[in-house]
């Protein structure tokens, strides 16, 4: 036996590990009543692959056994945030949507201040609900500084980025990004507010100062309740993950969280046709937005 070998992790447990049909089925259904989201038959491998990654890193035998684990286990509430940094799936970057972007900074921001008193300072609220690791809301922040504060000068901003992988929630309070997350953006935005070091690319503290960052289960419905108050919200590539009793639920949530004459954006392969009546549509070049009216 090799010097050490008893204390050592038990390096290969969970490797080349198959998860059976039943445990899948037990571990989808176990997901769907944590988060709303569903994994369809054909995303077997995905499961398997992501969270088999667990099972190593804890030295597990089984997916039985890490289902165990994370319904029963006295280290439940530890692993319960490995296991949804897991099983999301987070892809974004900088101006990603710019047709939203644009209508934004256009329309719906000039369409909410013709609301308010012109000669009374006001907040604007923008809720980056899928926020990942930061991309967007930092985005929105770039936009008011540049754009929108010189035009209204008693304006200011709070946005909120929420999401429920707290691994991403760390990359976005710290906002330092890599190439990948720059790749759309405007040179004259990267060179005004960033700071480039060894291939990082640093979001300035002017720009961070009006971004906050919480963690967030949409399906937890206790802590939507207490979401209020917006004028904005950007949803945008999640509801696709939900099925629609799942979509019917955060749908409806969004809206008691937005001020009437707020605003929903939500990604352009996702509608909420046969989710929500709640909503006015409106078009704007190359997207579309949801007004509660």
């Amino acid at each position: 036996m090799t010097l050490g070998a008893s204390i050592l992790p038990k390096q290969g447990l969970g490797a080349g590990v198959k998860m059976s049909d039943d445990t899948f089925r037990q571990t989808r259904e176990f997901i769907y009543q944590q988060t709303g989201i569903y994994f369809q038959d054909n995303k077997k491998y995905l499961l398997e692959g992501r969270l088999g990654k667990r099972l190593q890193v804890l030295g597990l035998g089984s997916f039985e056994e890490y289902l165990q684990l994370i319904k029963y286990g006295t280290r439940r509430n530890e692993e319960m945030k490995f296991f949804y940094d897991a099983i999301t799936i987070n892809e974004t970057f900088f101006f990603r949507n710019e047709p939203q972007f644009e209508a934004f900074e256009r329309t719906l921001v000039p369409a909410i201040m013709s609301g308010r008193n012109g000669g009374a300072r006001h907040k604007l609220r923008v809720w980056s609900a899928a926020s990942s690791s930061g991309e967007e809301a930092h985005t929105i922040a770039m936009i008011y500084l540049e754009r929108l504060r010189p035009k209204y000068p008693l304006l200011d901003l709070e946005v909120v980025g929420t999401d429920i992988n707290t691994s991403v929630l760390e990359t976005a309070r710290k906002g330092v990004y890599r190439d990948y997350s720059i790749r759309n953006m405007p040179k004259y935005y990267l060179e005004k507010y960033f700071t480039a070091e060894d291939g990082r690319f640093a979001v300035h503290d002017d720009v961070r100062r009006y971004v906050r960052f919480d963690h967030l289960n949409l399906y937890d419905q206790a802590r939507m309740r207490q979401m209020g108050s917006f004028d904005i919200i950007f949803c945008c590539n999640v509801l696709i993950y939900f099925d629609t009793p799942s979509k019917i639920q955060v749908v409806s949530n969004l809206y008691d969280s937005l001020n009437r004459g707020g605003y929903l954006f939500i990604g352009y392969a996702e509608s909420l046709h046969g989710i929500s009546t709640a909503f006015k549509l409106e078009n704007f070049p190359k997207t579309v937005a949801y007004k509660k009216e």
